[in-house]
């Protein structure tokens, strides 16, 4: 996806640079990615068009959050000026603008690009650790104004929550979904489980240094309040579709051991948020078929969405758990209880 010649023109100018010198990156469904390098270093332009959920408020309160990491450690990559001093810049088009940020690039590479045996338990443990210090983070974090307070997880537009493509969803999902929602409604909001949280944690939003064990979160446009096993959930969803050639069982059972692992180096876990991962995982199901099926053609092949996609339907209707994992034994096995 590429934006508009005369919007690349003009935004580039106010980093210093040319349209040509844009690279397209792969990444976002909904916004404009490219590879640019300024002042020597790699960097990631962001350009979100109009009509979009964010607006110029939303971002000033997602780069505000982002800013706070980055000052308390977190494993996030910093914004970079444009030559006006701007941290965010717009193009304004008729009634409507469009909306950019540039980022340094993180070191590493894409996680969903690395092959399987890339993988170590040292690693699944590092990502454990990095999503429990953004959530450590997250329980002392105020937005200095109310206007940058993120949304509760159930007002905004996430995998969880795809509001605008459930209004026209099959009523069966709706109802597999309402029963769901009975479930998580029972788990409690307290500082130690709920707060302020990435919600889109897939393995196309995190790089990866496997040298210096290190690993770099991006994307956080989704960001909200919500259970921090939120962000645990989508990690396992993802991996089960991205690793899909592995016996999900064996796989998912031993990734998820050491991330818990990592993560309980640096957050608490209550063995009674365990119990709930299950729902959280349904309704990433529910929630991206929903986002997915009105475009998803079987007979063009389309990676993860062609993992994820055949037999979905009939799996959401008949209401199997994405994945028949014993998550106790798992939780008991991590270390978390000790």
């Amino acid at each position: 996806m590429s934006a508009p010649q005369h919007v690349l023109e003009a935004i580039a100018h106010l980093y210093g640079v040319s349209a040509a010198q844009l690279r397209p990156a792969t990444g976002e469904h909904s916004a404009y990615v490219y590879e640019v390098r300024l002042n020597q270093r790699a960097c990631i332009l962001k350009i979100m068009p109009p009509n979009t959920d964010m607006d110029l408020l939303a971002m000033r309160a997602i780069l505000e959050w982002l800013a706070f990491l980055a000052k308390n450690g977190g494993p996030v990559v910093p914004p970079i000026f444009s030559q006006q001093g701007n941290l965010i810049e717009t193009m304004i088009e008729g009634e409507q603008a469009y909306i950019a940020v540039v980022f340094e690039k993180a070191p590493g590479v894409l996680a969903e690009g690395m092959a399987p045996e890339a993988w170590s338990d040292t690693l699944f443990q590092a990502l454990g650790r990095t999503i429990g210090e953004c959530h450590r983070i997250a329980q002392q974090y105020t937005p200095s104004r109310d206007e940058f307070r993120r949304p509760e997880w159930f007002a905004g537009e996430s995998c969880f929550n795809p509001q605008a493509d459930l209004k026209s969803a099959d009523p069966i999902l709706l109802e597999r979904r309402a029963q769901t929602l009975e479930e998580v409604a029972a788990l409690p909001k307290d500082h130690a489980n709920y707060g302020l949280a990435h919600l889109d944690l897939h393995f196309g939003n995190f790089f990866v240094d496997a040298e210096a064990q290190r690993i770099v979160l991006f994307d956080f446009d989704d960001c909200a309040y919500g259970w921090y096993l939120m962000d645990i959930a989508m990690l396992l969803f993802d991996v089960l579709v991205v690793y899909n050639g592995n016996d999900p069982l064996i796989f998912g059972a031993h990734f998820l051991e050491q991330l818990l692992r990592g993560y309980c180096t640096q957050m608490p876990l209550n063995p009674l948020q365990i119990k709930h991962l299950p729902h959280f995982l349904k309704l990433l199901e529910i929630g991206v078929y929903a986002m997915l099926y009105r475009d998803y053609d079987p007979a063009t092949p389309d990676g993860w969405v062609s993992k994820f996609m055949p037999g979905r339907r009939e799996r959401i209707e008949q209401a199997p758990p994405y994945v028949g994992l014993d998550f106790m034994a798992i939780y008991q096995a991590s270390g978390c209880s000790s």
